[in-house]
């Protein structure tokens, strides 16, 4: 199921598809280490005002809502 980072829940796991920023928000996400075809997965989603903490490559990230928007990415399923 394809979506958005900033909808995703809790212990959610995703595999980013694709970024619709511009070159701005794209050098920022990859300046934190998400790009296409990683792997992320939810720590926390911050729906009470705080950024979307996500793990990416064994290090844990916070990325703001208006970012989190322009994340596109594809649920995994749980096992």
């Amino acid at each position: 199921m394809i979506t958005t980072l900033e909808k995703l829940k809790d212990g959610d796991q995703a595999v980013v598809r694709d970024i619709k920023g511009g070159h701005g928000v794209r050098q920022r996400l990859s300046h934190l280490g998400l790009h296409p075809n990683d792997r992320i997965a939810v720590i926390r989603s911050g729906y009470v005002g705080g950024p979307v903490l996500v793990e990416i490559h064994g290090a844990e990230v916070g990325i703001g809502h208006g970012m989190a928007e322009k994340v596109e990415v594809e649920i995994e399923e749980q096992k």
